[in-house]
């Protein structure tokens, strides 16, 4: 007869409420316990003593539960019933997406304030219309630069307002029509104005087409309309003319000095997506040998760092943080990269932060001809991203030949040429390849011999755009004469 298997090896078990827990904070637990133990929206005890048991396994940092071992404590002395128990945490799970939703109510007074002009103008709450349909327009506050939801719950405000006053039956009284339009009118704008800018930036990156109505008939029609005059709608509308017509430099210029103007008072995650964007019209811009984006980049970057845009929950994306140092590094200013890589080490991803931080020192150094400090950095990190690693690689391959390391040097070349030959889909394999070609060359050149040298500086020159780090290639041939 088989044994039947002890209740305590089986593995952890987890449902959705038990992983939607694992999302709140210490703080938000503690109002959902307040939440339940309120009989306006929780009647039921069992519910309380469930959600107190599964919490304390999520404090505890538990990845599951023993379903029988919380039954027990939630029902001392009764069997197990697997029906009952699935419905309690459904039941419960409910509980939570309604504190969940009520958590959103209360961080926006705004669209509380809404809800309230709603249920008062549905039920005709004659004593409260002034005061509550005031409340509202006060709440959406009147701000330099409104977030994108302003225009949406202004127009909800106006409309309630109509309501209020019973506009549809009055005669010979003006009706706020045009405010109910104009919100509705500028938010429609601006939304659209970023789904066709979604458009053009998925075209690029991949295969898909959408048909979007009336894109003609709004585009032309911001071209008259005093666009400027509605920053919100003016900046958005700057940001899809830089996607849409990138020769005209103008538009890039106009969303700079509105990003200027406005990006300190826009929140936090629009002023991300829109320093975003401009940045990576500068990097198109710089791909195409147009280096006066370069400056353009770095000042763009440190706008938005002094503004505190690309820091989330004190972190700084890894991709960030490598992006402007080599920025800074390309424009000589070799003081300000090495200050940013140690002030912001503590703002990297801790699981990635020591490789990073020690990646972008070595950068530094490079720049700062501190070659013997490359070595020693390099030499101690082993990097899984292929990136790194072959930029790691090819900064050993300056390094090796600036300390006229000349054995190590051409050892180093050949493990590199075989290592890019075993894996033929490296990124930038080319580009690497020829490093190493005429790098190798450049070991053989005699100084002086100068018909040599210009033949080697026209062939790199001829390949510079398939050639990784031919400056430096380009600047020891200078040096050879």
């Amino acid at each position: 007869m088989a044994k039947k298997k002890d209740i305590s090896t089986h593995e952890p078990y987890t449902n959705k409420v038990f992983q939607t827990l694992w999302f709140l904070d210490a703080g938000e637990q503690k109002r959902l316990l307040k939440y339940l133990y309120s009989p306006y929206f929780n009647q039921s005890k069992t519910l309380i003593a469930l959600c107190e048991v599964l919490l304390r396994h999520v404090e505890a940092g538990k990845q599951g539960f023993d379903r029988e071992s919380v039954w027990r404590k939630i029902f001392p002395g009764e069997p197990y019933d697997d029906v009952n128990f699935r419905k309690y945490c459904s039941d419960l799970l409910k509980q939570v997406e309604g504190f969940m939703a009520q958590e959103t109510i209360e961080s926006d007074k705004a669209r509380k304030s809404i809800d309230l002009l709603d249920f008062v103008a549905r039920r005709k709450v004659e004593p409260l219309f002034n005061s509550v349909i005031r409340q509202s327009r006060l709440e959406l506050g009147q701000l330099p630069y409104h977030p994108l939801d302003y225009y949406i719950k202004a127009y909800a405000i106006e409309r309630h307002y109509y309501a209020l006053m019973d506009f549809d039956v009055k005669v010979n009284v003006r009706a706020n029509i045009e405010e109910i339009s104009y919100n509705l009118d500028i938010f429609y704008w601006i939304e659209k104005l970023k789904l066709y800018s979604s458009v053009l930036s998925q075209r690029r990156t991949g295969n898909f087409n959408y048909e979007l109505n009336l894109t003609d008939e709004i585009l032309t029609f911001l071209q008259t309309f005093p666009i400027e005059d509605v920053p919100e709608l003016a900046i958005y509308y700057y940001s899809f003319l830089t996607l849409q017509d990138e020769e005209n430099v103008e538009h890039y210029y106009n969303l700079r000095r509105m990003l200027d103007k406005f990006g300190a008072t826009m929140p936090k995650k629009e002023a991300m997506e829109l320093y975003d964007s401009a940045l990576h019209y500068c990097t198109g811009k710089l791909n195409k040998g147009n280096r006066v984006f370069l400056q353009e980049y770095f000042d763009l970057f440190e706008d938005a760092i002094h503004k505190d845009i690309f820091l989330q929950k004190g972190e700084l994306a890894q991709w960030r943080y490598n992006n402007i140092i080599g920025v800074a590094l390309r424009l000589g200013k070799l003081d300000w990269a090495e200050k940013f890589v140690e002030n912001y080490k503590s703002c990297l991803n801790q699981n990635t932060r020591e490789n990073t931080y020690t990646f972008n020192l070595a950068r530094v150094y490079r720049y700062q001809k501190k070659f013997n400090k490359v070595l020693v950095l390099l030499q101690s990190v082993d990097y899984e991203d292929i990136i790194y690693n072959l930029i790691s690689k090819a900064m050993l391959v300056i390094t090796y030949y600036e300390l006229d390391e000349v054995d190590t040097l051409d050892s180093f070349l050949e493990s590199f040429r075989v290592f890019l030959n075993r894996n033929k889909n490296v990124p930038y394999r080319k580009n690497h390849l020829n490093l190493i070609k005429y790098t190798r060359r450049l070991t053989r050149l005699a100084p002086g011999d100068k018909a040599a040298i210009q033949k080697l500086r026209d062939e790199i020159n001829l390949e510079r755009a398939v050639t990784v780090n031919h400056e430096w290639l380009l600047e020891k041939l200078d040096e050879l004469g």
